[in-house]
């Protein structure tokens, strides 16, 4: 690989899985940057060229400012925000200026055809699209208000799923039971977000981000979809210009609540997933990276589409096959050759992975995977210590005070780090397995 090859992340939520990305970018010899939130687990890594905090004022023009200063060759964004941020700097660029121009073609050579950028934000214009070119996916409407809701509901079985555009991670989603939680839930959703909320995320999530989105008081439009008995399962695409260059299929075996992030899948090939995958690469002429999310049916074993992730996600960084997702792209884009996996880098032959550090969070009811392989980056132990510890947001006062008050939490409690070594323990002694060194290392 050339010596040159710049890399930007874009952050603004404080996921670990663009932590252990950026190490694959590193360890392939990649100059990376990163704009973060300020206590984020990338600035822990030391070989980060440079750290810019992500802005909550003024976004647009920050990041414009950065993509013209560093000239990265691939913008990496790590969540859904990010991604809306980049669709904004692209929109407003002026394509008369030489800057404007730069910023443009960065953008398009990092995330595929500006033509296509409405699709990754509104959820039924990609499920009409994938759903006319025989993709299965659950039936779906929009919803314009409760008649509408109602009249969905009196039309098809519970539980029924609502889904807010422009939301991610779980938090715009509600599978309700009864009419009246539909009802409720429809009224949370389509709503502005309530400033009681807005705070409680202010004051303990520490989350300013999602404060100032809040205080905008913008509603946005709200999906039903019929809801699918089964498990959840999802894809990772790494693809350029449209063509897939590689892709990693997981069947999620536990997860953190009923809408949370995955804690332990199990790698499969799907060939419903994968044609998917293609189709959707292909139509929208994407590049970089992104994920779908499916529900495997439980009768017939059918995987059905439900949502895209317009950016890299929690597996990026897996083993199989010899490589990762991020070397076969980078391998694509400039001929860099893959790196030999080491055993603590290989996760050839353990099809079934505890995501560390998601998995410290997870209820002990589903902590009974003994073949479960424990994803924890032991070459990195300053960055396993920084994953042992509760999430920066979640390190205050108030959010400590949140926990003990708030019995059950949506996703799972926060845990300090000397819990979590005990969780870790118990984990090993119930036979999960990691490349770990002596407990006492740590």
């Amino acid at each position: 690989m050339k010596n040159d090859f710049t890399v930007l992340i874009i952050t603004s939520v404080w996921w670990s899985a663009i932590t252990r990305a950026a190490l694959e970018f590193l360890e392939s010899a990649v100059t990376v940057h990163a704009l973060c939130p300020p206590g984020h687990s990338l600035r822990c890594l030391k070989g980060i060229r440079t750290f810019q905090n992500y802005p909550y004022l003024s976004t647009t023009a920050v990041l414009s400012d950065a993509i013209v200063r560093i000239r990265p060759d691939l913008i990496i964004p790590a969540d859904d925000r990010a991604v809306g941020a980049l669709h904004q700097v692209y929109r407003e660029a002026d394509p008369k200026t030489p800057a404007g121009t730069l910023c443009r073609d960065i953008i398009t050579r990092s995330l595929g055809q500006s033509d296509y950028f409405a699709y990754t934000q509104t959820r039924l214009r990609l499920i009409d699209m994938l759903r006319a070119r025989d993709i299965p996916t659950p039936a779906a409407i929009n919803l314009n208000d409760v008649n509408d809701l109602k009249r969905w509901c009196a039309s098809t079985p519970g539980p029924w799923v609502l889904k807010r555009d422009r939301s991610w991670g779980g938090s715009g989603v509600v599978i309700a039971d009864t009419l009246q939680e539909a009802e409720n839930g429809f009224r949370r959703l389509s709503q502005p977000v309530r400033m009681a909320c807005a705070l409680r995320v202010l004051l303990a999530d520490r989350d300013i981000y999602s404060f100032m989105e809040a205080t905008t008081r913008q509603s946005m439009p709200v999906i039903a979809q019929a809801y699918i008995p089964g498990k959840p399962a999802n894809i990772m695409v790494a693809c350029w210009e449209g063509k897939v260059i590689g892709m990693l299929g997981v069947d999620v075996v536990s997860y953190q609540g009923r809408t949370g992030a995955a804690t332990v899948i199990e790698i499969t090939q799907s060939a419903d997933m994968e044609r998917a995958a293609q189709v959707t690469c292909a139509t929208l002429n994407l590049s970089g990276f992104f994920g779908l999310d499916f529900v495997r049916c439980a009768k017939t074993g059918t995987y059905h589409f439900i949502e895209m992730n317009p950016r890299l996600t929690q597996i990026g960084h897996l083993y199989h096959g010899g490589t990762t997702l991020i070397h076969r792209l980078l391998h694509h884009i400039c001929g860099s050759r893959q790196p030999a996996c080491t055993p603590a880098m290989e996760a050839e032959g353990r099809r079934m992975i505890a995501l560390f550090p998601q998995i410290l969070r997870a209820d002990a009811s589903t902590l009974r995977h003994g073949a479960a392989w424990i994803d924890i980056p032991w070459r990195h132990p300053e960055l396993v210590e920084e994953l042992l510890r509760r999430p920066w947001p979640r390190r205050g006062s108030v959010a400590r005070l949140e926990e003990r008050l708030r019995p059950n939490m949506p996703y799972g409690k926060s845990v300090d780090r000397g819990e979590a070594l005990g969780k870790l323990s118990a984990l090993l002694q119930g036979g999960m397995v990691t490349d770990m060194p002596p407990m006492a290392a740590l």
